[in-house]
């Protein structure tokens, strides 16, 4: 049985924060030994957006973890590498933290934010699908890695939490590669468990004051939910937080993975009850618990090879798209290309990552369902 620490957390005001922080945390027995260590503090900071998005962790939540580490001892540093549109580098990162708060945090605290761009590849011999990874400096150099996530819906692994937000530990034009080479979502999600394995967070909170609801992880929408998480298994954690939104966790490829791999048994939630959010909108490409019909069964194993026909397709939104070129940038299969001064999808090359979609900062990207997809869609339910 793996605890999660849960604390009602009606605002980000500053003092009811780093009470709730420190009442999630204490619930779980605390943060590990911390004294004379380096310490990361690994926030989600997907992109240069400010904290009203609700797509970054907010800076209040970062503020009272920092403040936690130096009271334990520890030397915190601040570090991510943000999502897979962006370069890794010293002026990308300065525009991010700026524009997410962590200059301000690191400013009132004393945090070192880091800006070191470099990574190595370590080797994995355990891993499932990898068997070696290429991590930024910051997580390969602490001595203690602290997750500080935030609660979201991702239209491609289903939910964004303390797993998904491993993935920033990878530098940033890499990602698309392991959509390229990962594009069904089973295999992306095992890839997932073996990066975290590799990683070995010591330590997970979760900022889900308020989190993002429909087309996460970017395009979505913030809704209040009112909660810090925290535990010492990013698993566990994210079990409760699919529960706090309304998602089954056994239909969260992530999930299933880990337990699969024995790295999940019951969880247990410790401190205030965790009462599931009334009318949170999850994506449209989760299904959730399905009637296990026949016709269900026939249909979607013939189907089970032909996912492009059933997944939702990027389309650009003629009146929104500035052709930026970010689409372009990210794509793992080449599949878009800016025409006319507008993006236009190769569907035949999409292999339905979401990547572009989550990286679009003027939410020019639409999914849309076609008719096969429409036709299953309808067969079950």
């Amino acid at each position: 049985m793996t605890v999660v620490g849960a604390a009602r957390c009606g605002s980000y005001d500053r003092n009811a924060v780093a009470f709730a922080v420190a009442k999630a945390t204490e619930a779980v027995g605390g943060l590990p030994p911390l004294a004379g260590k380096r310490v990361l503090i690994k926030p989600n900071l997907l992109s240069d957006m400010g904290p009203e998005t609700a797509a970054t962790t907010h800076p209040e939540i970062v503020y009272a973890v920092c403040r936690m580490v130096q009271d334990a001892g520890g030397v915190p540093l601040i570090a991510d590498s943000p999502g897979a549109g962006h370069l890794y580098t010293p002026r990308t990162l300065r525009r991010i933290y700026d524009r997410s708060g962590m200059t301000r945090v690191a400013a009132e605290t004393g945090a070192e934010l880091s800006f070191d761009t470099g990574s190595a590849e370590i080797s994995f011999p355990d891993g499932v699908m990898m068997k070696r990874f290429t991590l930024i400096n910051p997580a390969r150099d602490a001595d203690v890695i602290l997750s500080v996530c935030k609660l979201k819906t991702h239209m491609f692994t289903k939910f964004s939490g303390g797993v998904k937000n491993t993935f920033g530990m990878i530098p940033g034009l890499n990602k698309p590669v392991f959509h390229s080479r990962f594009p069904a979502q089973e295999d992306f999600s095992e890839m997932l468990i073996d990066l975290n394995e590799l990683a070995g967070v010591d330590f997970v909170i979760m900022d889900a004051v308020c989190g993002m609801e429909g087309n996460g992880p970017m395009g979505g929408d913030p809704k209040f939910c009112g909660y810090i998480l925290a535990s010492r298994s990013v698993y566990a954690l994210d079990v409760s937080a699919q529960r706090l939104i309304g998602m089954d966790p056994d239909q969260i490829a992530t999930t299933a993975a880990a337990r699969r791999r024995g790295l999940l048994d019951g969880v247990e939630e410790t401190g205030d009850a965790v009462v599931p959010v009334a009318g949170f909108a999850l994506p449209p490409t989760y299904a959730g618990p399905q009637k296990n019909t026949r016709v269900r069964r026939m249909l979607l194993s013939r189907m089970q090879k032909a996912g492009r026909l059933y997944a939702p397709a990027p389309h650009a939104v003629p009146e929104r798209c500035t052709a930026c070129g970010q689409c372009v940038r990210i794509c793992p299969k080449d599949a878009v290309v800016l025409r006319n001064g507008k993006a236009v999808f190769d569907l035949s090359r999409c292999i339905r990552c979401y990547c572009c979609h989550e990286m679009c900062r003027e939410r020019a990207i639409d999914l849309k369902h076609g008719a096969i997809s429409r036709l299953l869609r309808s067969v079950q339910n």
